[in-house]
Protein backbone atom coordinates (compact mmCIF):
# COMPACT_ATOMS: atom_id res chain seq x y z
CA UNK A 1 0.00 0.00 0.00
CA UNK A 2 2.84 2.41 0.86
CA UNK A 3 4.48 1.77 -2.52
CA UNK A 4 1.17 2.50 -4.25
CA UNK A 5 0.89 5.81 -2.36
CA UNK A 6 4.43 6.77 -3.37
CA UNK A 7 3.71 5.89 -7.00
CA UNK A 8 0.51 7.90 -6.81
CA UNK A 9 2.51 10.85 -5.50
CA UNK A 10 4.41 10.83 -8.76
CA UNK A 11 1.14 11.04 -10.63
CA UNK A 12 -0.06 13.76 -8.29
CA UNK A 13 3.07 15.77 -9.01
CA UNK A 14 2.49 15.29 -12.73
CA UNK A 15 -1.08 16.47 -12.26
CA UNK A 16 0.06 19.53 -10.37
CA UNK A 17 2.25 20.59 -13.25
CA UNK A 18 -0.39 20.01 -15.87
CA UNK A 19 -2.41 22.99 -14.78
CA UNK A 20 -0.55 25.77 -16.53
CA UNK A 21 -2.76 26.08 -19.57
CA UNK A 22 -6.14 25.54 -17.91
CA UNK A 23 -6.82 29.23 -17.55
CA UNK A 24 -9.80 30.86 -19.14
CA UNK A 25 -7.62 34.02 -19.07
CA UNK A 26 -9.98 35.74 -16.65
CA UNK A 27 -8.70 36.84 -13.26
CA UNK A 28 -10.99 38.24 -10.63
CA UNK A 29 -8.14 38.59 -8.16
CA UNK A 30 -9.12 35.56 -6.12
CA UNK A 31 -7.58 32.13 -6.09
CA UNK A 32 -9.61 29.01 -5.38
CA UNK A 33 -8.04 26.74 -2.79
CA UNK A 34 -8.91 23.09 -3.37
CA UNK A 35 -9.21 20.84 -0.33
CA UNK A 36 -6.41 18.53 -1.40
CA UNK A 37 -4.05 21.38 -2.20
CA UNK A 38 -2.28 23.39 0.45
CA UNK A 39 -1.73 27.06 -0.16
CA UNK A 40 1.82 28.27 -0.41
CA UNK A 41 3.03 30.38 2.49
CA UNK A 42 5.30 32.11 0.01
CA UNK A 43 2.45 33.06 -2.30
CA UNK A 44 2.46 36.64 -1.07
CA UNK A 45 5.98 37.09 -2.43
CA UNK A 46 5.17 35.39 -5.73
CA UNK A 47 5.90 37.83 -8.53
CA UNK A 48 4.85 35.68 -11.49
CA UNK A 49 2.04 36.60 -13.83
CA UNK A 50 -1.66 35.86 -13.62
CA UNK A 51 -1.84 34.91 -17.30
CA UNK A 52 -0.67 31.68 -18.89
CA UNK A 53 -0.46 33.30 -22.32
CA UNK A 54 2.23 35.96 -21.72
CA UNK A 55 5.45 34.54 -23.18
CA UNK A 56 7.59 37.09 -21.32
CA UNK A 57 6.35 36.18 -17.84
CA UNK A 58 5.62 32.69 -16.53
CA UNK A 59 2.47 32.31 -14.42
CA UNK A 60 2.77 32.67 -10.66
CA UNK A 61 2.60 29.76 -8.24
CA UNK A 62 -0.61 31.31 -6.91
CA UNK A 63 -2.09 31.32 -10.40
CA UNK A 64 -1.01 27.72 -10.96
CA UNK A 65 -2.41 26.60 -7.59
CA UNK A 66 -5.68 28.37 -8.35
CA UNK A 67 -6.04 26.49 -11.63
CA UNK A 68 -5.40 23.07 -10.12
CA UNK A 69 -9.02 22.23 -9.37
CA UNK A 70 -10.06 23.04 -12.91
CA UNK A 71 -7.29 20.87 -14.36
CA UNK A 72 -8.30 17.88 -12.25
CA UNK A 73 -12.03 18.41 -12.59
CA UNK A 74 -13.61 15.15 -13.79
CA UNK A 75 -16.39 17.18 -15.46
CA UNK A 76 -13.94 18.74 -17.92
CA UNK A 77 -13.35 16.40 -20.87
CA UNK A 78 -9.78 15.18 -21.33
CA UNK A 79 -9.82 16.50 -24.89
CA UNK A 80 -10.07 20.03 -23.46
CA UNK A 81 -6.96 19.53 -21.32
CA UNK A 82 -4.43 18.55 -23.97
CA UNK A 83 -2.81 21.98 -24.00
CA UNK A 84 -1.74 21.49 -20.37
CA UNK A 85 1.34 19.40 -21.12
CA UNK A 86 3.76 19.68 -23.99
CA UNK A 87 2.93 16.86 -26.42
CA UNK A 88 -0.09 15.53 -24.50
CA UNK A 89 -2.32 15.77 -27.56
CA UNK A 90 -0.78 12.38 -28.40
CA UNK A 91 -2.43 10.92 -25.25
CA UNK A 92 -5.52 12.83 -24.04
CA UNK A 93 -6.61 9.83 -21.91
CA UNK A 94 -3.67 10.55 -19.61
CA UNK A 95 -5.77 13.18 -17.83
CA UNK A 96 -8.47 10.64 -16.95
CA UNK A 97 -5.79 8.56 -15.19
CA UNK A 98 -4.66 11.59 -13.21
CA UNK A 99 -8.21 12.50 -12.16
CA UNK A 100 -8.74 8.93 -10.98
CA UNK A 101 -5.44 8.92 -9.06
CA UNK A 102 -6.53 12.06 -7.24
CA UNK A 103 -9.97 10.65 -6.44
CA UNK A 104 -8.42 7.41 -5.16
CA UNK A 105 -5.91 9.27 -2.96
CA UNK A 106 -7.54 12.34 -1.39
CA UNK A 107 -5.06 12.28 1.51
CA UNK A 108 -2.14 13.27 -0.73
CA UNK A 109 -1.57 17.03 -0.64
CA UNK A 110 0.61 19.20 -2.82
CA UNK A 111 1.29 22.84 -3.50
CA UNK A 112 3.32 24.84 -5.99
CA UNK A 113 5.77 27.10 -4.21
CA UNK A 114 6.70 30.66 -5.12
CA UNK A 115 8.58 31.81 -6.98
CA UNK A 116 8.24 30.49 -10.50
CA UNK A 117 11.70 31.21 -11.92
CA UNK A 118 12.25 32.08 -15.57
CA UNK A 119 15.29 30.11 -16.76
CA UNK A 120 15.51 31.16 -20.37
CA UNK A 121 13.51 32.02 -23.44
CA UNK A 122 10.11 30.43 -22.85
CA UNK A 123 11.31 28.24 -19.98
CA UNK A 124 10.82 28.32 -16.20
CA UNK A 125 10.99 26.12 -13.12
CA UNK A 126 8.76 25.79 -10.07
CA UNK A 127 9.04 23.76 -6.87
CA UNK A 128 6.23 21.51 -5.70
CA UNK A 129 5.79 20.25 -2.15
CA UNK A 130 4.12 16.84 -1.94
CA UNK A 131 2.91 15.29 1.32
CA UNK A 132 1.92 11.66 1.62
CA UNK A 133 0.45 10.14 4.77
CA UNK A 134 3.20 8.89 7.11
CA UNK A 135 5.95 10.07 4.74
CA UNK A 136 8.07 13.23 5.12
CA UNK A 137 7.15 16.09 2.82
CA UNK A 138 9.07 16.05 -0.47
CA UNK A 139 9.99 18.98 -2.71
CA UNK A 140 10.31 18.34 -6.43
CA UNK A 141 11.47 20.67 -9.21
CA UNK A 142 9.46 20.88 -12.40
CA UNK A 143 10.03 22.58 -15.73
CA UNK A 144 7.40 24.56 -17.58
CA UNK A 145 7.69 25.78 -21.15
CA UNK A 146 5.93 28.31 -23.34
CA UNK A 147 4.62 26.27 -26.27
CA UNK A 148 1.92 27.03 -28.86
CA UNK A 149 0.79 30.20 -27.11
CA UNK A 150 0.58 28.90 -23.52
CA UNK A 151 2.76 27.91 -20.60
CA UNK A 152 2.73 24.12 -20.20
CA UNK A 153 4.39 21.45 -18.16
CA UNK A 154 7.44 20.26 -20.08
CA UNK A 155 7.60 16.68 -21.37
CA UNK A 156 11.01 16.49 -19.72
CA UNK A 157 9.22 16.68 -16.35
CA UNK A 158 6.15 14.57 -17.08
CA UNK A 159 7.60 11.61 -18.96
CA UNK A 160 10.11 10.52 -16.30
CA UNK A 161 7.36 10.68 -13.65
CA UNK A 162 5.01 8.60 -15.77
CA UNK A 163 7.65 6.06 -16.71
CA UNK A 164 8.83 5.75 -13.09
CA UNK A 165 5.26 4.90 -12.12
CA UNK A 166 4.77 2.42 -14.98
CA UNK A 167 2.21 4.64 -16.69
CA UNK A 168 2.35 4.14 -20.44
CA UNK A 169 1.78 7.23 -22.55
CA UNK A 170 2.04 7.83 -26.27
CA UNK A 171 3.51 11.27 -25.51
CA UNK A 172 6.66 9.69 -24.04
CA UNK A 173 8.92 8.07 -26.66
CA UNK A 174 10.15 5.30 -24.35
CA UNK A 175 6.54 4.28 -23.69
CA UNK A 176 5.78 3.57 -27.35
Amino acid sequence: MKLQKIATAGLAVAAVFMIGACSDNSDDGTTAQPTSTTSSSAASSDTGGTSVTDPSKPPSASTLNGLLEKALNPSVPASEKTDLVQGSDADPQLFDKLVKARQDNPDITYSLQAPVIATGNGQATVKVKVKLPNVPEQTVDAAIVYDSGKWKLAKTTVCPLLLANNVQSAMCPAAN
